[in-house]
């Protein structure tokens, strides 16, 4: 190639670039002398799509200005330095916009949505300048600075999807903290009314054991069962108070009630023991308290009439078949007396057992008797 062929193609190439640089900054003249123009046009096509941001016109005017004066940035930077600060410029109002419009209540669609109608608001405009300015020697340098216009609303685009995903995050984050924290307030609180209600019947109990010392014999009785089921339902909100706050472990709860049954009413040398099989079985407060007053009852019962002889066994036997519980209290005691009939033999404890199981559990209840007495409750959660 000749020294002066170079020398012509260097000049076209120095000529485009002026008539490039001269479109540009042409294009980014006129958009912000109607920018309001492109505003209105914006505003429009947006309720259109999405009438709820009419409810935010204050809010989508600030948009509108923020980002059209990102893209009259991106048309007049001349150099790396000024399209560094713009991508600083294009992240501080990314994440602005995405914190509001989450807050708002926008979806990331809608958003996207509506820079997208502000592209074709923007084309639209730059449609009417070639239309009406004859001096436009070559249009396509005018598109090449729309093609920066869209470059940098696809660059807007990316930033805002990111730095919504992000700030929706945080906010998920930040909502998860503070609900575990009011949770593990409330946990608190009511472990600690929980430990008062124990402590409350805990004294009860104490209090009915002092009438008890004074009390006629008949008395004595009566007062002795209502400790044991004072104590029963104190187990249920000592363990509330300690593990679960909603859901009670009936295999803990019924080896709290044996060892205090048995030690309160098989103590004295008797050699009766009382022994818990099963796993761990999670119940409601509500279906807990049933359990230990029916626990509290069957084990008093087969302590106080089972066994003829000073020693024996009680055992307290814990199940699952599907969704059905089912709570067994075996003896291996003398049995129910011949011709025992539950509406005419039946005492008051039994009585109380059977009104429990019907009412609180909606379950039933059945005696029978072989080598012992085998009492069977059977519920469902």
């Amino acid at each position: 190639m000749s020294r002066a062929a170079g020398g012509l193609i260097a000049l076209a190439r120095t000529v485009r670039e002026a008539m490039l640089r001269s479109a540009v900054r042409t294009t980014g003249a006129h958009l912000a002398r109607h920018r309001s123009r492109i505003t209105e046009d914006w505003i429009r096509r947006l309720y259109s799509l999405s009438p709820r941001y009419a409810e935010h016109e204050a809010y989508a005017v600030r948009w509108a200005g923020g980002t059209l004066d990102l893209l009259l940035a991106v048309l007049s930077a001349a150099d790396e330095a000024s399209r560094r600060e713009i991508r600083d410029r294009v992240g501080e109002h990314s994440r602005a916009v995405a914190a509001r419009q989450v807050e708002m209540g926008f979806s990331l669609e809608e958003i996207l949505q509506a820079l997208t109608l502000m592209s074709a608001s923007v084309s639209a405009e730059v449609q009417l300048m070639l239309n009406r300015r004859l001096w436009v020697a070559y249009p396509p340098d005018v598109m090449r600075a729309t093609d920066l216009i869209y470059e940098a609303m696809d660059l807007q685009e990316l930033a805002i999807s990111q730095s919504y995903l992000a700030e929706r995050d945080r906010r998920i984050q930040e909502s998860a903290r503070a609900l575990e924290e009011t949770n593990q307030q409330l946990r608190t609180l009511l472990q600690e009314m929980h430990h008062r209600i124990k402590n409350n019947l805990q004294t009860l109990a104490d209090l009915l054991y002092l009438e008890k010392l004074s009390a006629e014999p008949g008395a004595g009785k009566s007062l002795q069962d209502s400790i044991g089921r004072v104590k029963s339902i104190a187990a249920v909100h000592q363990l509330l108070s300690v593990d679960h706050i909603e859901d009670v472990d009936v295999h803990r709860l019924a080896l709290r009630v044996g060892e205090m049954i048995g030690t309160d009413l098989a103590g004295g040398g008797r050699g009766v023991t009382v022994d818990v099989q099963g796993n761990t079985l999670l119940l409601s407060s509500k279906q807990a308290t049933a359990i230990a007053l029916v626990l509290s009852e069957l084990v008093t019962n087969a302590l106080e009439h089972a066994f003829s002889q000073q020693v024996g066994r009680v055992t307290i036997a814990l199940r699952e078949e599907g969704d059905e519980v089912i709570v067994s209290v075996c003896d291996n005691g003398k049995g129910l007396p011949a011709r025992f009939s539950f509406d005419h033999d039946a005492h008051l404890g039994l009585l109380i057992v059977r009104d429990l199981v019907s009412r609180d559990l909606q379950g039933t209840f059945s005696l029978r008797s072989g080598a012992g007495t085998t009492a069977e409750v059977r519920f469902r959660r």
